[in-house]
């Protein structure tokens, strides 16, 4: 049962990813905005675990809508399906896995750092950015020794800070993201395998992602 409402959760939280997807490119193309789409790929793990390592690889995907403020400083929103969560090394014992997959939500800023020169070489190239998201949970799966744990309590909405370099490779026509993406509230509702870890004064399981990501500008 629980099984077959995962899977209807997580078909209609990506039917309103793609409409909400399709509104963003639309308004980017009517407005005086930039819009476009980006994908990439992620590494995880869940603070709290006690299994410390970046060890699960997944992906993300999604669109995005900006607007330049000035020659400098820019805002973008962005709406994207990222698979984050936790899992062993592949050389312990104890095999487990934490699935988790988010309708992300990010609003950041980013200053352009053109007016820096490093021994001649402007680094207009370069883009620092920081912000927040909120991330929507669409799919939960936890595996322990290979078979399903029957407790879920993953919270609904986790919100998360964002810091990144973005990288022109065509102009700002084509560039490369990296971002940490890291949990401000626990991810989990009650106590994680004892408590968990502690995090901004509360006690729980946070998400921790390393994100490498490409954008592509319409």
């Amino acid at each position: 049962m629980k099984n077959e409402i995962n899977v209807r959760t997580r078909r209609a939280t990506s039917l309103v990813a793609i409409l909400v997807l399709l509104f963003v490119c639309s308004s980017a193309r009517s407005q005086a905005f930039f819009g476009g789409i980006a994908f990439g790929g992620v590494t995880s793990q869940v603070d709290g675990d006690h299994n410390n390592g970046f060890h699960k690889v997944g992906f993300t995907a999604g669109a995005f809508v900006g607007l330049e403020l000035t020659d400098i400083i820019e805002t973008q929103f962005e709406i994207k399906y990222i698979q984050k969560g936790s899992r062993s090394d592949a050389d312990d014992p104890y095999q487990f896995l934490i699935r988790l997959d988010y309708v992300e939500l990010p609003l950041v800023a980013s200053a352009n750092l053109g007016f820096l020169n490093i021994n001649g070489n402007n680094l207009d190239w370069i883009s620092v950015e920081a912000g927040a998201s909120v991330d929507v949970l669409a799919y939960t799966n936890q595996k322990n020794n290979g078979a399903n744990e029957s407790t879920n309590r993953w919270k609904r909405f986790c919100v998360n800070g964002i810091l990144g370099l973005k990288f022109n490779i065509v102009d700002k026509k084509f560039q490369i993201g990296t971002r940490v993406i890291t949990s401000i509230n626990s991810a989990y509702a009650g106590n994680f395998y004892d408590q968990g870890a502690l995090r901004f004064g509360q006690w729980g399981a946070f998400n921790d992602v390393l994100e490498l990501v490409a954008y592509y500008r319409f």
